[in-house]
């Protein structure tokens, strides 16, 4: 796998191409580009017609360890790897230690285990168990082991072993994928510890860099899950800043987390190239449908999205999010407007916001499909048109168009 940056700005946002990919060799991958989340090897509430039908191609999927472990001698077995084994082969598969969605559990991990949490409760995995999952799932694209069990609170001492433990942890990974027949043409990722402290972060960077990565994972952030929606750039600029700057230019970045859309522009714009796609499907969980402006030339209509068709009590509109709407709240029961006027997908063209509510209220299944298909679909859209923006050199205006709709 090669990682080709077609173009980058004096502000660092990159446009990339993922290339020659062993399993995929016609196939390539703009960045910036998200990795779709998924569970168990599916995608949450979407059968394989269906995503087929949302992406009209092969796309990117993260497959989190910890929701697949319960799959490693059966994927073994099947001697086919895990991208055959789930039904999705025409797809990029990139194998994380963690569940993004999920979130990393705290004080579980000790100085030769990671623990995750499967369907089956808490696993610990070593750095040669680790390996011996990757043999059996033989991914596109995988992570080192690593401890990224800290965030902006963790002391000096939490941080120090992080950075320690992942280190020893990446010198096995290492020897492992070399020697390896199935895994030595695979793309193996750095990860860069250290929690909010810079000095260790520059250490961690520092170790990896010497490494032969095809690109770097900056962890150790945050906790993941939901509550990462809630972190500000000013919140992490610095540290993301001066991370990369110990880092080469010519392999990929990426981050992990539910970050908000306002927040994934500015790290796009600091140089990030690759993120998870945990946010549509955190926003499906709660019953609500992303609405906000993902088009360049959708700013005019884009402010009053959130708002329903007719007068509405002040106190549900401030509800809305200003990101999504909240098609569980009452005031949509006969709101016939679609979910979004400039969406195309399917369930903007065929169904409304009030036949969404209802589902929802009925605890139809079919409610979190439809939500799911649009927010997928919209988040699609948004990547494309960050994309575009960057392409076309109108990146500067769109991020300015963006920040300031967000405030109307």
């Amino acid at each position: 796998m090669k990682f080709v940056l077609c173009s980058a700005s004096k502000c660092s946002r990159r446009l990339g191409k993922i290339i020659d990919i062993q399993r995929l060799p016609d196939l390539a991958f703009e960045t910036p580009l998200f990795f779709l989340h998924s569970k168990g090897g599916a995608i949450p509430h979407i059968t394989h017609e269906v995503l087929q039908m949302i992406s009209g191609k092969p796309i990117s999927i993260q497959v989190p360890v910890a929701s697949t472990l319960h799959s490693e001698d059966a994927v073994r077995d099947f001697k086919k790897g895990l991208a055959e084994f789930i039904g999705l082969a025409e797809n990029l598969i990139y194998c994380t230690v963690q569940d993004s969605a999920a979130g990393v559990a705290s004080g579980f991990n000790d100085k030769s285990k990671v623990s995750v949490f499967t369907r089956k409760g808490r696993r610990e995995l070593d750095a040669e168990r680790y390996m011996n999952v990757m043999e059996a799932f033989c991914p596109d694209m995988y992570q080192v082991l690593h401890d990224g069990d800290t965030d902006a609170n963790s002391g000096k001492k939490r941080v120090t072993k992080a950075v320690d433990r992942t280190s020893r942890f990446t010198e096995v990974c290492l020897q492992r994928h070399k020697s390896s027949e199935v895994l030595q043409n695979k793309a193996i990722l750095g990860v860069i510890e250290g929690g909010h402290n810079i000095s260790a972060r520059e250490t961690s960077a520092k170790e990896m860099r010497d490494h032969p990565f095809a690109g770097f994972v900056i962890d150790g952030l945050c906790k993941q899950g939901p509550e990462t929606e809630n972190i500000q750039t000013s919140d992490i600029k610095e540290i993301i800043e001066k991370t990369l700057a110990f880092l080469p230019t010519d392999k990929f970045r990426i981050i992990h987390g539910c970050w908000n859309p306002e927040v994934i522009l500015d790290l796009v714009d600091m140089g990030i190239d690759m993120f998870d796609g945990s946010y549509p499907f955190i926003v499906t969980e709660r019953g609500a449908a992303l609405t906000f402006c993902n088009q360049i030339d959708s700013y005019t209509d884009c402010h009053s999205l959130n708002t329903p068709s007719k007068e509405t009590e002040e106190e549900n509109i401030s509800e809305c999010s200003i990101y999504e709407i909240d098609l569980n709240n009452k005031m949509y029961f006969d709101d016939l407007q679609p979910v979004s006027k400039t969406c195309s997908c399917l369930t903007c063209k065929e169904h409304t916001r009030a036949y969404i509510h209802h589902l929802l209220s009925a605890k139809e299944l079919l409610g979190t499909v439809l939500l799911m298909i649009h927010n997928i679909h919209h988040y699609m859209e948004f990547f494309q048109t960050i994309r575009r923006a960057i392409k076309d050199d109108i990146w500067e205006d769109f991020h300015k168009k963006f920040k300031q709709n967000l405030k109307k």
